[in-house]
């Protein structure tokens, strides 16, 4: 039995037009809704033969540079999943979108 990882984190890693995306596009990867958030697969962007062209797909998907850098990063954490909370803490590593976010949050995110 394999057991694989996962990378949560805050819906404020994402934007307003990520989310607009996540709930109603083609996009090139499979994408789950749930009460908090969402999880989208990320096993493509885990190194190996399909890593470039999938990160070539996600550029041209419309989501933002801000959704690009969490999917790459759990890529290359070796995350087959990424799952995007309203509970989540922020990653200090990624860049904030401020979905679901407000102004004194946006200004100094607690990390």
């Amino acid at each position: 039995m394999a057991i694989y990882a996962f990378m949560d984190i805050s819906t404020g890693h994402l934007t307003a037009e990520d989310v607009a995306l996540l709930d109603g596009a083609e996009l090139p990867f499979d994408v789950m809704r749930y009460d908090y958030g969402w999880v989208v697969s990320t096993a493509k962007l885990i190194a190996g033969p399909l890593r470039d062209g999938s990160v070539r797909d996600l550029s041209g998907s419309g989501l933002s540079t801000e959704f690009i850098a969490a999917a790459k990063l759990a890529g290359e954490r070796n995350c087959w999943l990424l799952r995007f909370d309203a509970d989540a803490d922020l990653d200090p590593d990624l860049p904030v979108g401020g979905y679901g976010m407000d102004r004194d949050q946006l200004a100094s995110p607690s990390l």
